[in-house]
Parts: C-alpha cells; structure tokens; sequence
C-alpha cells in the first residue's frame, strides 16, 4: 500500500492552509454538526436525550411544512426563471452597439442590487399599499387595472407580489454577469452569421445562448441559492403570512418559539432542499454539456 508523503512545499503551503481551515470549521462545520445533533435530540440545550427521527416526523406530519415547501418552491422557481430572463434581456440591451453611455445604464440599473435588503423591502411594502400605494397609482393610470389590487393582504397576490421584488432585486446581478460573457464572443462570429443571413434570433440560438452556458451555470445557481434562504424580504412585506410563508420563516417561527429541536429539523430539511436544487441543476447541466 502507497503512502502517501508530502515534499517540503506542501508541509510548508499547510501552515498557510491551516488558519483558513480553522475559520472553515468555527464558521461552517461546527455549527453544522451542531444543528445536525439538535435536530436528533430531546434537549437542545446541552443535547441530550437522543430522540432519533422523532423531530423529522413531527415535522413531517406539520401542515405549514407542507405549504412551506410549496411556496419556497413556488417563489424559487418563478423568481429565478423571470430574473434570468430579465437579466439576460437588459444585458442584450445595453450589450447592443447603437446603445450610448452603456456604463451610465449599467449603473443605474444596479442600483437596485446594492440597495440594502431591508430598504427594499420597505419600499416596496409602501409601493405596494392598497391605500394610496404608487403600484396601484400607476397601473390605474395607464388603465391596466380600474381598482386597487390588495397585494399584500390578499393570498392570491402577495406571493406575486414578493417574487416581483425579487426579479427586480436580482436581475442586475445577471445582467451584469451576463454583460461581461457577452462581450467577451468575437464580433467575427457575429459578422460571419450577418454574412449567411442569419437573424437576431438564429444568433441567439447558436452564437449567444451556447457561448454564455458557463456564466449561465453560474447565475442560475446563484439565484437558486438566494431565492431559496431568502427571509428578511418576505418577512418585512408580510411576515409570513397571506400563504407566503417558506421554509427560512418557518425555521425562524419555531426558533422564536424556543422550540430548537424542530426548528434544527427544518433548517436541516432546507439545507437538504437547497443541495437537491443545486444537485439537479449541476446534474442537468453536466448532462447537457
């Protein structure tokens, strides 16, 4: 059997390796392991009292578990989806050559990335008000709407509602990602497609979309992440409630409740969920490839 033997660079690299491993497991592994043993345990506190599955299946068995996972996979799917392709469409725009002042655009564009979280948040809640909100001002005023749309005090619209601030909230984010992949093609491929007489969308098809995968690989799963442990956006619009509430509240309810051990089995389950969004999509995009 080999052993294995390290030369004198890599004992030396250790040393410089060894402080960011130490950060590496106070930060991440320790209180992983530590919310892994709470959600097996009676008592959270000094952890003991070994419950087994007992947390899982109380879990399980909760009906705001159930609905958590269908509005956590409802808000993921449709605000990663619409940000993608508004990203992608405004990163065209800018992208294009009769296009002026493309950094001035770029800018203003993004500020809505670099607003702070709870700032948006806020101003949305107030944009969305059925009182005297500028969202139903507007709407009313080019004549989309004749009444006032309760969007935040209404099941059927609140959700909405939040996965529309998402999009626009993260939308910069691809765009800008997406601007950088664009301009790194070859104007010669574009040119030599212009020569055959291919149209926008046959460019897009097979120069732009194919040339862009890598970045796209990596804007998607970004926003898969984000959307999925979101919760200072849906908790300062709604708290949770008009059927709004995902799995990152519903981790927060039962923590406020001082009930740790089932709100360790749930951070646990949306731990798991996260990995399996980013699973398949790696998968898909492995297969793809």
């Amino acid at each position: 059997m080999k052993r294995l033997s390290l030369s004198k660079d890599e004992k030396k690299a250790l040393i410089y390796l060894l402080p960011g491993f130490i950060v590496t497991a106070l930060l991440i592994i320790y209180p992983l392991y530590y919310i892994i043993t709470m959600s097996f345990s009676n008592n959270a506190i000094n952890q003991s009292g070994f419950a087994g599955i007992a947390n899982y299946t109380k879990l399980f068995k909760n009906p705001q578990f159930s609905k958590a996972i269908v509005n956590t996979a409802k808000f993921t799917g449709f605000s990663v989806a619409g940000a993608y392709v508004l990203g992608y469409i405004l990163a065209l725009a800018i992208n294009r050559r009769s296009i002026k002042l493309k950094g001035l655009w770029r800018s203003l564009i993004f500020i809505s990335w670099i607003i702070p979280g709870v700032v948006k948040a806020t101003s949305w809640k107030w944009l969305f008000r059925t009182d005297g909100g500028m969202f139903n001002h507007l709407l009313q005023s080019v004549g989309l709407i004749s009444s006032e749309v309760p969007w935040l005090t209404s099941p059927k619209f609140a959700m909405w509602a939040i996965i529309i601030v998402q999009i626009w909230a993260t939308a910069p984010y691809v765009m800008l990602l997406m601007t950088a992949g664009l301009q790194q093609i070859s104007k010669e491929l574009y040119e030599s497609a212009d020569l055959d007489g291919a149209g926008f969308l046959h460019k897009l098809k097979y120069i732009t979309l194919p040339l862009t995968k890598d970045i796209t690989f990596i804007c998607i799963l970004m926003l898969l992440v984000w959307a999925i442990n979101e919760f200072s956006l849906i908790w300062i619009m709604t708290t949770g409630g008009q059927n709004t509430s995902t799995l990152s509240l519903l981790v927060y309810n039962q923590f406020k409740m001082l009930n740790l051990n089932m709100a360790s089995a749930s951070a646990v389950m949306q731990l798991i969920v996260t990995m399996f969004f980013a699973a398949f999509y790696v998968k898909l995009t492995v297969k793809e490839d």
